[in-house]
C-alpha cells in the first residue's frame, strides 16, 4: 500500500472469548470494590462474582430474577453495575465534601485565632504601657488601683481567648468525628479479624491514637477496656481449638451487643484478649458498661460437639486523662486487667 502503510484487519473474537473477558472485568470490579456504608466490599465482590458466573455459564443472576432459557440478563447486569457505581460516587463525594469542610474549618479557625489574638495582644500591650506610664507619674497611693485595673483587663483577655479557642476546638473536633465516621463505615479485610469479625490489633492501635486525639480536641471523656478470657488455655486443651474458636466467636458477639453505640470500637487485641474503646463517656458509665459485659460473658452457653461451654472474663478499664499519651492510657488499662486477674478473675477493675 502507499506510504508503506500496512493493512490492519480486525482480529476476530469468539463469543466465548468476549464472555470470558466480561466475566473477568466483573470479578476484578468486585475484588477491588470500595467499602460503602450500606454495603461492604465483601458483599460487592460476591455480588459481581455471581454476575460473572451468570455471564459465563448462564446460572441464575443475583436477585433470583426469572428468565427464559439460557439468555443472559444483560440489562439487569447493566442496572446493577450503574446502581453500584452511583452509590460509590455519592459516598466518595460525601467524603470529599466532609474533608473540604474540615480543611476550611481548620483554615478559618486558624485565621480567626490569629486575628483575634493579635487584637487581644494589642489591648494587653496598651494596658501594660499605660501601667508603665502611670508607675512613673502616679503617686504611690494610686498605683495599686491602676495595677489592679491592668491585671483585670489581662485576665479578661486571657479568659475570652480560652473560651474562644475551646469553642473552635469543639467545632473542629465535631467535624473531624463526622469525617472519621464516614471514613470508617466499613471494616476492610486488612483491619478485620477473620475468626471474630471484630477489628484486629492493627486497627485497634490506630483507633487508640485517634480516640485520644478526638478526646483532646473535644475535651470529652473516653474509656478503654481490656478483656481477658479466664483459663482459656484449659478450655482449649479440653475441647480443642474448634471449641475455643466457638467460645471466642460467641464472646465477640456479646461484646458487639453490649457496645453498639456509634462511637464504640471493639477489637480482638490478641489471642483470647479483646479491647473496647468508647467515646464521650464518663467514668461511672464506663464501669457500669464493663460490668454489664462481664455479666453477659459469664451468662454465655456455647454449644459445641454435644457439650455446652462456659467462660468468664476479667476486665480492666481506664478512663482517659487529659494530656495522657495513648501508650500510658493502654498501660493503665493493662495494669487494671492484671489486678482483676490477680484478685480472683471474673471481675472488673478500674485503673
Amino acid at each position: 500500500m502507499d506510504g508503506g502503510l500496512q493493512c490492519l484487519r480486525p482480529v476476530s473474537q469468539s463469543p466465548d472469548d468476549l464472555l470470558d473477558a466480561l466475566s473477568g472485568v466483573l470479578r476484578d470490579f468486585g475484588r477491588y470494590a470500595f467499602d460503602l456504608s450500606r454495603q461492604d466490599a465483601r458483599r460487592t465482590e460476591a455480588l459481581f462474582d455471581q454476575w460473572a458466573q451468570h455471564v459465563v455459564s448462564g446460572i441464575e443472576p443475583p436477585g433470583g430474577v426469572e428468565r427464559t432459557g439460557t439468555r443472559r440478563n444483560y440489562p439487569g447486569l447493566r442496572r446493577a453495575f450503574v446502581q453500584h457505581r452511583r452509590a460509590e460516587q455519592s459516598e466518595m463525594l460525601q467524603v470529599q465534601e466532609a474533608m473540604r469542610e474540615v480543611v476550611w474549618a481548620f483554615v478559618g479557625g486558624l485565621n480567626r485565632l490569629v486575628t483575634d489574638d493579635a487584637a487581644d495582644d494589642a489591648r494587653v500591650t496598651a494596658s501594660l504601657s499605660q501601667l508603665a506610664f502611670k508607675l512613673g507619674s502616679t503617686s504611690p497611693l494610686e498605683i495599686r488601683g491602676v495595677a489592679l485595673e491592668a491585671v483585670a483587663q489581662v485576665q479578661a483577655v486571657f479568659e475570652a481567648r480560652r473560651a474562644r479557642q475551646q469553642t473552635q476546638l469543639q467545632s473542629l473536633g465535631e467535624k473531624l468525628e463526622r469525617l472519621g465516621s464516614q471514613l470508617e463505615t466499613a471494616r476492610k479485610e486488612s483491619t478485620t479479624d477473620a475468626l471474630t469479625q471484630l477489628y484486629n490489633r492493627r486497627a485497634f492501635d490506630e483507633q487508640l491514637v485517634r480516640t485520644a486525639e478526638l478526646a483532646t480536641l473535644r475535651a470529652g471523656g473516653a474509656a478503654l477496656l481490656l478483656i481477658d478470657l479466664d483459663h482459656f488455655k484449659q478450655l482449649n486443651d479440653a475441647y480443642g481449638h474448634p471449641g475455643g474458636d466457638a467460645v471466642l466467636a460467641a464472646v465477640a458477639k456479646a461484646c458487639v451487643r453490649v457496645f453498639k453505640g456509634k462511637g464504640d470500637f471493639v477489637a480482638r487485641y490478641g489471642g483470647e484478649e479483646l479491647a473496647v474503646l468508647i467515646r464521650d463517656v464518663d467514668a461511672t458509665t464506663m464501669a457500669a458498661q464493663a460490668e454489664k459485659l462481664r455479666a453477659a460473658i459469664a451468662a454465655l452457653e456455647v454449644p459445641h460437639d454435644g457439650a455446652v461451654l462456659r467462660v468468664t472474663a476479667s476486665v480492666g478499664c481506664a478512663w482517659w486523662r487529659l494530656g495522657e499519651s495513648p501508650e500510658a492510657w493502654l498501660a493503665r488499662a493493662d495494669g487494671a486487667l492484671y489486678a482483676a486477674k490477680g484478685a480472683g478473675r471474673n471481675r472488673v477493675t478500674v485503673a
